[in-house]
């Protein structure tokens, strides 16, 4: 399981990754119609925020297995039967 934790937030990273670029990218070009600009870089931190939610919950549900401390059966220690 931990091969497919790893790929899907290698998978997620990646697409957050082009889209901040692109999210830099548009806000820094000056050739794109300003209504445009405002409309695909709401869409673009909508994919964002998407993205962080889904990294968030592979964490939560793919966590790696809490050891439990195997529990030794306890003897009547101290009691005796039929005294």
């Amino acid at each position: 399981m931990a091969n497919l934790k790893l790929d899907l937030l290698n998978k997620i990273r990646n697409d957050k990754y082009y889209k901040e670029l692109e999210l830099v990218r548009l806000a820094q070009d000056s050739n794109v119609e300003y209504l445009k600009k405002i409309n695909t870089i709401q869409l673009l931190l909508q994919s964002i925020a998407m993205l962080n939610s889904e990294i968030e919950l592979i964490e939560q549900y793919f966590q790696q297995p809490v050891q439990q401390p195997v529990q030794q059966p306890q003897g009547h220690q101290g009691q005796s039967h039929g005294e």
